[in-house]
């Protein structure tokens, strides 16, 4: 009969309206049925779709019998094939198309193609056929290597106009035999072609992947970290490649979005143009351009893939059959019932009546249950699809759009192609030259990681805004749907929103932001950049940590940081505040000696022993300080040393009392040693914290360095600068955070801890020159030594045993001193350490030194310091106001009218204390430096008080 819906025409669009005592014709009849059989068959392939909608897969049972389940599909005809019961056939016949001739079963030379008709004997009337389970012994095949057709033979029988009784016209008889069709995979080929090409643009493309940027941990120079870029770059010729095959793929679809045509030589010569770009600092955009480019390509081949949806399928696809694929192993959980016995068609008188059966023996028959067949599907399942079947050999089921509303594939892949043009077209760098500064240039702006689509991230600082084709309407398609695209966030945000959140968003909630960029730093210096960056990070609370590595394996151009060795710092203090004590005193005994010396016969050199003094004091910086010259300091220490052999040289008329003089102390000391020993480590120490910041070097200790264009949240942002010119030239980041515990910003300063005691309090006692040397005459040991060689013995012995009986009365009466002495420094002690421990504010002194205006005024600027928040104008000011009225007091109480007089030793102390309790809260670090100044001095006077006391 052919195919209704290729026969639509007027003729059967159009029907007659009835009326009463009308004369009715077989056109008007026909039309009328024509007019709705149309209309429903349209409804079908239009509105519902096309194919197998469910059931209706063939198997092979244990004893050969082919089974088919029970389902329906609809041909592109818009005939409803179906079977509302599972079928079980067990014979077989060569299958003739001998009346509706269906061109489909014919190959390219018009000869049919080879297939069997499966037939069920236990139906009444069917004819009779060969049995199934010899077919694969008939043919040399398996059954499993044949697939299923569900087919309706479609034709007009005309019977004769005279039969044997009159000769009245019957009319035509329409035919619709649904039959079930074997035909072997080998020589399907030509029914395959009625598959709908359904997603072929999708496979016909690939995927555009990118390569890393590959750093080689043993590189020296900058050009060797650019040819790393570079390397990752040879991916510009498959990105233009990849880009023009897309377009001709999907011209259908996006040729109307082109004004001048294909946009593909166009953007060739762009990229060609922007990817010289690569040879310059700014190569990594390039690269991130290109990774960008991939994303949008890649996106844009992911929207031509789309579900089983056709829309206005071909009538010619499968008008009449549908392939309902390979034959499975099946199994049946109970036998199949002839729900239908007889196939016959007798004439009308003829029919023979069906058996009564009532509705509970239907469904004891299980024919209201789902199918009875089950289906093993093998290992050809090889994809995962909602229709667990083969794709392969098996119309599924092929839905309108009108199911599938919400697939906006066409608009989808319009909009990508958009948004690549758009990206091609807005590239453009900006250089460090054309910001006014670092703090004008450098930008974060919050984003996603590269796990999330490209439309949701924030936008790149590289791409400019053109007000005629803004880069952000093509960005994201929810944000172009929904009229959005001034929230999107982007380097250049404030050219296209007035919107708070979009132009300063690091103001606002960042939590669902997972990654940060860092744009606008490139080529400026590297001080410039880590103090920017440091500011952004500090006042908006970022979870972003920065370090800076250089390219080179140059040691002495890496910037020292503010290392901080606290074991190294103590004993190096340790140390030197010992031998510190001993020079001041050894340096007080030399003024006592001084004085108890006849300067005409014996010279105490006591100011060369000053002058050494001082020169060690001043060399004495700290070995971690950026000034401390090792060969003067030994040369310093060298000299004191010097000194005090020549003061003890002077001194052949005393002997030791019982206790060592500092001078051997001195002459003793290790110092030099102990700090060549420190310096040492500390270099060392230096050197390797140096190395480690080199960009190959840190490479090896930070696994997962990786160029990202920003850091994730909670990871380091690594900037990368060069040797000569320290310029900024690259940045790559760790997803975790990397931290150098041995930066510190603000180290402790050590201060020997002033004593303010109690009035009349001794601090530590002193010892008058005489209990350290003892003077003998020189006649007295020159006569003992001549008349030893004539005293006899028995004189020998009485004078020994007059001086054994004085020597223990002595050291008894020596004993009972010291002890007194211990229990007195013990009752010392305890008080000492009240006070100590014991936070109390120095008030007025027990005399009047001259600085009781001076001591209100650091009071005052030091209560305004503490009221204020650090790092702000007015503290700073304060920190410089209270430096001031520090210096003032120092100067004062450096007056030797003051340190000379040793009962100002209390009051002077205590002052000092408050000066120094106060430089501890200075935070400006040039104050802070300054105030070390004025702690030295005041160190230097407290130490001249121990001295002299």
């Amino acid at each position: 009969m052919g195919n209704v819906l290729d026969q639509i025409s007027k003729d059967n669009t159009r029907f007659t309206i009835f009326e009463n005592d009308q004369v009715l014709t077989a056109d008007q009849l026909n039309d009328l049925f024509n007019y709705l059989d149309v209309q429903n068959k349209l409804t079908r392939t239009k509105a519902i779709g096309v194919g197998i909608i469910y059931g209706l897969e063939i198997g092979v049972i244990d004893n050969k019998h082919l089974v088919v389940s029970k389902g329906a599909a609809i041909t592109t005809d818009g005939d409803l094939l179906y079977f509302d019961y599972d079928q079980e056939f067990d014979q077989y016949d060569v299958f003739e198309d001998l009346n509706a001739k269906y061109p489909y079963f014919l190959n390219d030379s018009d000869q049919p193609l080879p297939m069997f008709e499966l037939r069920d004997s236990r139906l009444v009337g069917a004819i009779p056929g060969k049995d199934l389970a010899t077919l694969e012994a008939t043919t040399g095949t398996a059954l499993k290597d044949y697939a299923g057709i569900l087919y309706l033979e479609d034709y007009s029988n005309d019977p004769d106009l005279c039969t044997g009784t009159d000769c009245d016209n019957k009319g035509v008889i329409a035919v619709k035999e649904l039959k079930i069709l074997l035909i072997h995979k080998n020589n399907i080929g030509a029914l395959l072609q009625s598959m709908p090409s359904m997603n072929k643009d999708y496979f016909s493309l690939d995927d555009l992947n990118i390569p890393r940027v590959m750093v080689n941990t043993d590189l020296d120079t900058y050009k060797e970290l650019n040819a790393s870029f570079n390397n990752a770059l040879v991916v510009k010729d498959d990105i233009i490649a990849k880009l023009t095959k897309a377009y001709q793929v999907c011209k259908l679809v996006v040729e109307d979005d082109f004004e001048g045509g294909d946009p593909t030589e166009k953007w060739k010569s762009l990229l060609e143009e922007q990817f010289k770009l690569s040879e310059s600092f700014y190569g990594q955009y390039v690269y991130d351009y290109a990774r960008d480019i991939s994303y949008a390509y890649n996106e844009l081949r992911e929207s031509l893939f789309s579900d089983d949806m056709l829309a206005s399928p071909d009538v010619d696809l499968f008008p009449k059959h549908v392939l309902i694929g390979l034959v499975r192993d099946a199994t049946l959980k109970n036998p199949i019932p002839v729900i239908f016995p007889d196939l016959r068609i007798p004439p009308i008188g003829e029919r023979p009546v069906l058996e009564a059966r009532p509705i509970s023996s239907l469904l004891r028959a299980n024919i209201l249950k789902p199918s009875n067949i089950r289906f093993n599907f093998g290992i050809l399942i090889k994809r995962f699809n909602k229709i667990h079947i083969d794709l392969e050999y098996r119309h599924h089921f092929y839905e309108s759009p009108i199911l599938n509303s919400s697939n906006d594939s066409d608009e989808v892949t319009r909009f990508n192609f958009m948004r690549i043009h758009s990206m091609i077209n807005s590239f453009k760098v900006p250089k460090a030259e054309d910001f006014r500064s670092v703090d004008t240039g450098l930008k974060i702006i919050p984003s996603l990681f590269e796990d999330a689509p490209l439309g949701e991230r924030s936008i790149p600082f590289y791409y400019s805004y053109n007000a005629s084709f803004p880069i952000n309407l093509y960005w994201n398609f929810n944000a172009n749907n929904r009229k959005k695209e001034s929230q999107i966030l982007s380097y250049n945000s404030n050219q296209y929103s007035n919107a708070g959140a979009t132009i300063t968003p690091l103001k606002y909630n960042i939590l669902k932001y997972t990654f940060f960029r860092v744009e606008g730093h490139i080529g400026f210096k590297l001080a410039d950049v880590e103090a920017s960056l440091n500011k952004i990070i500090l006042e908006n609370n970022l979870p972003i940590n920065i370090i800076s590595v250089q390219v080179e394996k140059k040691l002495e151009t890496i910037p020292p940081r503010p290392w901080f060795f606290p074991h190294l710092y103590m004993y190096e203090k340790s140390i030197k505040s010992t031998f510190f004590d001993r020079m001041d005193d050894a340096d007080s005994v030399n003024d006592d000696l001084v004085k108890v010396t006849d300067a005409a016969t014996t010279l105490i050199p006591a100011t060369e022993f000053k002058t050494a003094r001082q020169n060690v004091y001043d060399n004495a910086v700290d070995i971690g300080d950026a000034r401390f010259d090792y060969v003067k300091y030994r040369s310093a220490v060298s000299n004191i040393i010097t000194a005090a052999s020549n003061v003890k040289a002077q001194t052949k008329q005393f002997t030791f009392s019982n206790t060592a003089i500092p001078h051997d102390f001195i002459l003793n000391s290790d110092i030099l040693r102990k700090t060549d020993v420190i310096s040492s480590i500390y270099q060392n120490t230096i050197i390797k914290k140096k190395t480690g910041l080199m960009l190959g070097n840190f490479m090896k200790e930070n696994p997962g360095l990786e160029h990202a264009g920003g850091v994730l949240r909670g990871g380091t942002f690594v900037i990368v600068y060069t040797a000569d010119d320290k310029t900024v030239v690259a940045d790559f980041m760790l997803p975790y955070a990397s931290i150098d515990k041995d930066v510190i910003n603000n180290p402790p300063i050590y201060t020997p801890l002033p004593l303010p005691l109690p009035p009349g309090t001794p601090i530590i006692p002193k010892f008058p020159i005489d209990h350290v040397f003892e003077i003998i005459p020189n006649y007295t040991k020159d006569l003992n030594l001549k008349l030893v060689p004539y005293i006899k013995d028995i004189d020998l012995d009485d004078r020994i045993n007059v001086r054994v009986n004085k020597g223990v009365e002595e050291s008894i009466k020596g004993l009972n001193i010291k002890l007194d002495g211990f229990d007195k420094r013990l009752n010392e002690n305890s008080s000492l350490f009240t006070t100590v421990l014991t936070p109390t504010k120095f008030t007025v002194p027990g005399k009047d030194l001259g600085i009781t205006a001076d001591l209100d005024a650091l009071r005052a600027a030091q209560d305004k310091m503490e009221r204020l928040a650090a790092g702000t104008p007015e503290r700073i000011a304060a920190e410089k106001d209270y430096i001031k009225n520090a210096n003032v007091i120092t100067e004062k109480l450096g007056n030797t009218a003051i340190t000379g007089d040793v009962t100002n030793a209390r009051d002077v102390n205590a002052a000092l204390a408050e000066v120094q309790g106060g430089i501890s809260l200075i935070k400006d670090e040039a104050i802070r430096k300054e105030g070390a100044v004025t702690v030295g001095k005041a160190n230097v006077i407290t130490r001249g008080f121990k001295l002299n006391r």
